[in-house]
């Protein structure tokens, strides 16, 4: 059996809860085709479905008591790591988020197993997150603050 740390718990549901919580704010996901709002949708739906059960897995085998314990720190840290948000677009925050993802998976310092809700959330952000990213600027800026938000988790001590 795998012994799982406290703060690799905190480490494997953060890049969901803060994925989720941009996913749940009003006009992040508007279709460039009206006639595919219903279709869009849906999408986001089952897109912040799996990434609700990404963010609660890694505390599935946990007491009630201790899992609440652990949801205390990670809701400090999207507080503290969100601060900024309202006055950013979301495309920007989006494209961010995925290039943190991509780096913790690139580094393997966040592994997502085949078909799990993280991985069937980020086949799904995907080619939203690629497209967005496409022009230079958008990307470059990505980049900069992905790595911006990693040095933050850093100071408080995830992600070493």
């Amino acid at each position: 059996m795998l012994l799982v740390t406290d703060r690799q718990r905190i480490e494997l549901a953060v890049p969901a809860y803060l994925l989720y919580a941009l996913t749940g704010a009003p006009n992040v996901f508007v279709p460039a085709d009206p006639d595919l709002v219903a279709r869009a949708e849906a999408d986001v739906a089952e897109l912040r479905r799996n990434l609700r059960t990404a963010c609660l897995e890694p505390f599935a085998d946990l007491t009630p008591s201790k899992r609440q314990a652990l949801i205390r720190p990670l809701e400090r840290l999207k507080r503290l790591m969100t601060a900024d948000w309202h006055e950013r677009p979301a495309l920007s925050l989006m494209l961010m988020l995925w290039c943190f993802l991509k780096d913790l998976t690139n580094r393997e310092v966040l592994i997502l197993w085949e078909d799990s809700a993280m991985d069937r959330a980020t086949r799904k952000l995907r080619p939203m997150c690629e497209h967005g990213s496409e022009k230079q600027d958008d990307g470059v800026a990505a980049h900069e603050h992905a790595g911006g938000l990693l040095t933050r988790f850093q100071a408080e001590e995830l992600y070493r």
